[in-house]
């Protein structure tokens, strides 16, 4: 045997004798190989040689897990013979029975092939009488069909006799309608003229509100002209016009003398705003100057309180002229619509305004706060500073004579403003008590920059549309979107420009509560308002670069009669883009994306500061005692009481009460006249109310002689239709007249083909046609709720109890004609037969038609007879002229009634039946 055949627990054959494999490797003994066999005789001369080593021991091991495999092995296979044995046998047993199944099987096949041919005689016994009841109980539906179609001919003919009584009807009451329009039109037009004597009346006191008002203005002489000839104009127009539009048009003049009431009232606001101005400066004043004797202070501390006051005026009026130029141009809501030029310079004269009044608020608040000596060093500079004012004050009384010139003003503010950041860095710059001021001055120089740069986006919007509209100019897009590659991108940019401004006014609003408390936000924070303040320029030289681009670019191609096209304007986009905003941005990205990355980043720098400007831990109160306050004991000790400094007092004191009865009579006669505007403005919009009623009534009498013609055309049409359904109507009757006599004939038999001629006819064929086009003309008049109410009759009829399967067949009973009558059982005194359950379901299915075809086709009472009547009565001069019952509303309505109560007892009638049937059955 090869080495590869040799197996641990083979059985093998030696010289030696017959033995199992139980080792097989090396050996301490001898080199090589070994096989170890165990004999099953004990002949061998190896015994116990290897017993030992390790491996014999584990061959010992395996040896004996084999000999108990080997003998489960074994009792195993001795199970399954046995069990294959018994199985056998029972096989054997079954086969035996299956011959005797087999015989059965065949008789039992037989006998189902016989029961099979009588199942189909019987089938066939069965189909021959369920086709004669069925065709008795066809013929009975097909007759019981007929007769509800003349019952429906004969509805609809009534219904449209009730349609041409209700036109009459709403003939009647077009042309009470209309006496009654006319009437409200005379009364309107006597309102009309009451109206025009009220507008004269409120037109004279108007002149006499005018007059009231020009006593504040200069030029009286020149306003009176004025207003004598708006009067004379006003005069010319009521004598030359009566109508609507004259006094609409008086309205408007009376309007514009409104606008130009509200308008001298807006200028006498701004004095009275200077005026408080003003007055609050000399309360100021007034108290600082009571600790200090006169000699002193005009020697020592005059200046420096003057050069401290000066900063706070110059900041008072530089607001107030920002507040009225802000309101007189609607800022900042006229940014969301079109934006001309003037508004961009208006946006740009706002922002130097602030930057300017937040330097002088810096200014007073170190004034404020700061040691004696420097308090008195600073004030030497009054001098210097003091003519400042004048060009302020230059603007403001422009601003008030409404000739306010931006360019001006903002050559000037930068001018100011050049000198104060010089002051700024030799006098000022080693303060921290502006620390409030500063921060506000950041926040509001980045609200304005953003303002900046959405009036800057919005122009070039407006106009860039405005020359895509424009018909005169040839627009050359290129294959591009303008939505989409322009138009879209800058209203984004204006979007994220309102969310930016929004967190904006809220960090502005919170530094201005922390400056009015003497507080502000720690130093910390000022780096991040620096930096926001340093990031925004950057959006704002975008913008108005790319407005300084498009805007000469639209000009020439406005003048040169160029085409316009929306790639140069891209053009621009990406080349401002790349050198302003996307400077840093790698390369590859789209010029749009850049801005809008940008301004993501100046939103994201906003929303991180908002939250930390609202903590109270990042608050620092700003505490420092005023330099006047300290050297009053010094001047004190000084110098003695001076009487003359008291009398001083005293008369300052006395012309700050003067002044403040002055502004008490002023704002008084304010009040008078803005109450008086009020009134007046309520009035005309009372006048221009009716005036819109009066034209609403206007055009609904013209649209009621629009419905008066169509109603007049629609009677004609009814007029006609009905003339040719009553000659059918006619024939038809007489039709069903002849049938009613011929069945009423004793020892008659109507075939059924009879019926089918009648429906065949070639007269009733067209007569229901004529039928069917007339039920569409008055469709209008049926209502919604008539499918419910057959539904509703229908789960009623469902809702009876079940109907039990009878065991026994009774005989189909004759047709009875009168089985759907609505006559009562009792009439007759023959007992009847209890009904079948077929007869309960014919009887089921022609009631359910009757309900349906009672509920969806409403009855309209016939009016016609009675307009006639009154029609009658009319010509007699109160005669009264016969009717007959049946033809009065009243009886057309009770019939109805009836019908349905009939129909109430059919339906009470067939359920007692049925549950009669349902009891006996059970």
């Amino acid at each position: 045997m090869p080495p590869s055949e040799i197996t641990l627990g083979a059985v093998v054959d030696i010289p030696a004798g017959r033995g199992i494999v139980r080792f097989y490797g090396q050996t301490s003994f001898s080199p090589g190989k070994w096989v170890g066999i165990e004999l099953f005789e004990a002949e061998g001369g190896n015994e116990n040689v290897v017993t030992s080593s390790l491996a014999y021991i584990q061959l010992e091991k395996q040896n004996e897990r084999l000999k108990e495999a080997l003998i489960r092995l074994r009792d195993l296979s001795h199970e399954t013979e046995q069990e294959q044995r018994r199985r056998i046998t029972e096989m054997e047993k079954d086969v035996t029975g299956l011959d005797e199944l087999q015989g059965q099987y065949e008789s039992t096949l037989i006998k189902l092939t016989n029961a099979e041919v009588q199942i189909e005689d019987l089938k066939m016994q069965l189909d021959d009488a369920l086709g004669a009841e069925e065709m008795l109980v066809q013929l009975t539906e097909r007759n019981l069909m007929l007769g509800e179609k003349i019952e429906e001919m004969r509805i609809t003919i009534e219904d449209l006799e009730a349609l041409k009584e209700l036109n009459d009807e709403l003939e009647e009451n077009h042309v009470e309608t209309e006496k009654v329009m006319q009437e409200d039109l005379n009364a309107k037009d006597a309102d009309i003229f009451e109206q025009s004597q009220k507008v004269r009346a409120l037109e004279d006191a108007c002149q006499d509100f005018e007059g009231t008002i020009l006593q504040f203005r200069e030029l009286v002489m020149q306003l009176q002209t004025e207003l004598d000839n708006l009067r004379a104009e006003t005069q010319n127009a009521q004598h030359e016009s009566a109508t609507a539009a004259s006094q609409t048009a008086a309205m408007m003049s009376l309007n514009l003398r409104l606008q130009s009431s509200a308008t001298k009232n807006q200028a006498r606001n701004i004095d009275l705003e200077v005026k408080r101005i003003e007055a609050r400066e000399a309360r100021e004043l007034l108290n600082i100057i009571q600790p200090y004797l006169p000699q002193v202070y005009v020697e020592s501390d005059m200046d420096a309180t003057s050069c401290y006051l000066f900063f706070q005026r110059l900041a008072s009026k530089v607001d107030l002229i920002n507040t009225f130029v802000g309101h007189a141009h609607n800022l900042p809501d006229a940014l969301n619509g079109p934006v001309s030029d003037v508004l961009v310079g208006i946006c740009e004269l706002r922002g130097r305004l602030s930057t300017l009044s937040a330097t002088c608020k810096r200014f007073a608040a170190i004034l404020r706060r700061c040691d004696p000596e420097s308090f008195l060093r600073i004030g030497k500079l009054y001098p210097d500073v003091a003519p400042m004012e004048k060009r302020i004050d230059m603007h403001v009384d422009l601003l008030r004579r409404e000739e306010f010139r931006e360019l001006e003003c903002v050559s000037d503010a930068a001018k100011i403003q050049a000198q104060f950041d010089h002051l700024a860095e030799t006098h000022f710059n080693d303060f921290d008590f502006d620390l409030g001021e500063r921060e506000l001055g950041y926040a509001l120089s980045f609200d304005h920059d953003l303002e900046m740069f959405a009036a800057s986006v919005g122009l070039i919007k407006t106009s860039v549309a405005a020359i895509m509209k424009d018909e005169d100019v040839e627009v050359d897009l290129g294959g591009l979107d303008a939505e989409e590659e322009f138009f879209s991108p800058l209203q984004k940019l204006l979007d994220q420009c309102r969310s930016a401004k929004v967190l904006s006014k809220k960090l502005t609003k919170r530094l201005e509560e922390l400056t009015q408390e003497s507080a502000a936000l720690k130093p910390l924070l000022v780096p991040q308002l620096q930096a926001l303040n340093n990031i925004a320029p950057e959006l704002v030289n975008f913008g108005i670069s790319l407005a300084q681009q498009v805007m000469p670019h639209l000009s020439d191609v406005r003048s040169s009669k160029s085409a316009f096209q929306l790639a140069n304007v891209l053009g621009f986009v990406k080349q401002i883009a790349a050198s302003t905003v996307g400077r840093s941005v790698k390369d590859g990205a789209a010029s749009w994306e850049a801005v809008m990355n940008f301004f993501g980043q100046i939103m994201q720098e906003a929303n991180k500061l908002v939250p930390l400007a609202v903590e109270h831990e990042n608050v620092l109160k700003i505490t420092g005692t005023a330099p006047w306050i300290l050297r009053v004991d010094e001047i004190k000790a000084a110098t003695a009481i001076n009487v003359e400094a008291e009398r001083k007092v005293a008369q300052l004191t006395d012309e700050l009460s003067g002044l403040a009865r002055t502004l008490r009579e002023k704002e008084k006669k304010i009040e008078e006249t803005n109450v008086k505007i009020e009134l007046m403005e309520h009035k005309m919009k009372e006048l221009n109310k009716r005036a819109d009623e009066i034209e609403g009534y206007k055009a609904e009498l013209a649209k009621l002689h629009k419905q008066e013609r169509a109603y007049e055309e629609a009677m004609e049409q009814f007029q006609a239709d009905l003339d040719t359904l009553e000659q059918e109507n006619a024939k038809l009757k007489a039709a069903a007249a002849s049938h009613e006599r011929q069945a009423s004939e004793p020892n008659t038999q109507r075939p059924e083909p009879e019926a089918v001629q009648v429906e065949g006819n070639l007269e009733t064929s067209y007569l229901l046609e004529q039928i069917d086009a007339l039920r569409g003309t008055v469709r209008f008049l049926r209502t919604e709720n008539s499918y419910l109410k057959g539904q509703d009759l229908l789960r009623e009829i469902e809702s009876l109890p079940p109907l039990y399967d009878s065991i026994s067949r009774e005989p189909t009973p004759a047709l009875v004609p009168s089985g759907s009558s609505d006559t009562s059982d009792s009439e007759t005194d023959e007992p009847l037969k209890p009904p079948s359950l077929r007869t309960l379901a014919a009887e089921s299915k022609i009631l359910y038609r009757d309900v349906i075809k009672f509920s969806s086709s409403p009855k309209v009472v016939d009016l016609s007879l009675t307009r006639k009547n009154r029609e009658g009565n009319d010509k007699l001069a109160g005669g009264k002229t016969w009717l007959p019952r049946k033809k009065t509303p009243a009886y057309q309505v009770w019939e109805r009634k009836m019908e349905g109560e009939k129909l109430g007892r059919r339906v009470q009638g067939l359920m007692d039946r049925t549950a009669a049937a349902a009891n006996r059955a059970s």
